[in-house]
């Protein structure tokens, strides 16, 4: 299986698919596949919660555990210096996307290298336990969106430097 890719009008591309089953040559950015190929090496569910080291601030992968909300209690977010690829160990979400220059951006927190924003989605991907999504610098998006009721979900967050 390949990837998809929806490009944003910079140019860079959200990417969608899943772990196992991605052609990762069709992946254009080192970093996001070194982020997918550590995850098909290594078992996510038994990752403890916070930040894990891969390759010091280059590409390291959060862990959290949550509960997914609904739709009006989440937030866009967007980050400068990481591109986010975004993968669920357990539970199921829907993340929504938009390229930032179509947002209203807040203030952005240099050290978080975090960004809220406010604006409509153009797009929408479920992940599912194996899925991924990649966000790039230009794309805000807003995680966490419940899928017919809450759920207890697992993610990791890889974190590749750009």
């Amino acid at each position: 299986m390949r990837g998809f890719g929806i490009r944003n009008k910079e140019g860079h591309p959200m990417i969608f698919g899943n772990i196992e089953s991605t052609d990762l040559s069709t992946i254009g950015h080192e970093g996001v596949r070194r982020a997918i190929r550590w995850a098909r090496e290594h078992d996510l569910s038994a990752l403890p919660c916070g930040r894990n080291d891969i390759d010091g601030d280059a590409l390291y992968v959060n862990v959290a555990e949550y509960d997914s909300k609904a739709f009006e209690d989440c937030k866009f977010e967007a980050h400068k210096r990481y591109i986010d690829v975004q993968v669920v160990a357990s539970g199921i979400e829907r993340i929504d996307s938009q390229v930032i220059a179509k947002c209203e951006a807040g203030e952005f927190d240099e050290e978080g290298d975090f960004m809220l924003l406010e604006g409509e989605a153009a797009t929408q991907v479920i992940l599912e336990p194996g899925s991924f999504a990649a966000y790039f610098p230009d794309d805000a998006h807003k995680p966490g969106i419940a899928v017919d009721g809450a759920s207890h979900n697992k993610k990791c967050v890889f974190k590749v430097l750009v």
